[in-house]
């Protein structure tokens, strides 16, 4: 059986990938291009939050090793089958089917496949200033960079696809980037729930449910609802929540709908109804309720209030 191996070809600004067929006894078909170099040049050389510069597949032969080598940005392997092993910061990985290794940037890095059973694996290479945030949410830490999961098709389809876009032009630069989120997202949904909440600190859920509440507090907010937005339960963002900001998510909501509130009151032509719904309550009549309750006055009478304070009498 012959087999081809790949290379990879970078530029500066842009990108290139040698691919190469996998070998015949694979019991799936690929759809890669029939020439053996897919040009993934780059059209627009602005910053971008992740950008694919290369992917591609490769069978390899018996103990094939590649490194010690330096990355200029990160390289995800998809293993398919076969098994090798991994080197990175004094410590060795043995990899096999189902799992996915990273390298990171910078890093001096080692890899081979098992005499016995070489190994054959899918790879992407990508970059931008949101990758290191995406790899987090994915699973992968610096010290582990090896996660397993269960269905692999889905990111060999991503992949494919990939391939099929190769043609320089904008929408196919569009596809790939939409492929490569797609990557992403099947490879966070695979995580188990209990290693996406472990995956970011307290405080940062924190903030996300902060941003959130100052963002949508004109709309109906649930704080069961803003938990599982955020991928936690209610007690966890709770707790995580007073923690931070020494007050319920609940008693944020409303402070901030009473502090937009007074100032929508400071104009006379803004009716109360209208002020409610601004401030996220079904009617003016639930908005005056909870208004009184936190400002011991209604809103009428806040707005004559402040505006005796403001238009003082004539001497």
């Amino acid at each position: 059986m012959e087999i081809r191996v790949t290379k990879e070809i970078t530029k500066e600004h842009d990108s290139m990938v040698m691919k190469v067929f996998p070998p015949e006894n694979l019991n799936r078909e690929m759809h890669f291009p029939e020439n053996n170099i897919a040009d993934l040049q780059t059209i627009y050389q602005g910053p971008s939050p992740y950008h694919l510069d290369y992917c591609g597949y490769e069978h390899c032969r018996s103990g094939y090793s590649f490194g010690p080598y330096i990355r200029s940005s990160y390289l995800l392997h998809i293993v398919i089958h076969g098994k090798g092993t991994y080197c990175v910061d004094g410590k060795t990985y043995s990899i096999s089917k189902g799992q996915l290794f990273l390298i990171s940037p910078g890093i001096t890095t080692t890899y081979q496949a098992d005499i016995e059973e070489p190994w054959g694996y899918y790879w992407i290479g990508f970059s931008g200033y949101q990758a290191t945030y995406i790899l987090k949410q994915m699973g992968f830490t610096e010290a582990m960079p090896v996660i397993s999961m269960n269905d692999l098709s889905p990111l060999i389809e991503c992949i494919e696809r990939m391939f099929l876009s190769d043609k320089i032009t904008f929408a196919n630069e569009l596809q790939r980037t939409s492929e490569l989120l797609t990557f992403f997202t099947h490879v966070i949904n695979s995580r188990p729930q209990n290693q996406l909440t472990a995956r970011h600190s307290k405080s940062e859920y924190a903030e996300m449910a902060m941003r959130y509440i100052s963002n949508n507090f004109s709309r109906k907010i649930q704080i069961s609802e803003l938990a599982d937005h955020i991928g936690v339960d209610r007690s966890y963002l709770s707790k995580s929540f007073h923690t931070e900001y020494q007050m319920s998510p609940q008693e944020y909501l409303v402070r901030l709908r009473m502090q937009q509130a007074a100032t929508l009151l400071e104009n006379p032509d803004h009716p109360i109804s209208y002020i409610a719904m601004k401030c996220g309550y079904p009617n003016a009549l639930a908005f005056t309720k909870i208004f009184r309750q936190r400002m011991g006055c209604s809103p009428s009478q806040y707005r004559l209030n402040m505006n005796s304070v403001e238009s003082p009498s004539a001497p």
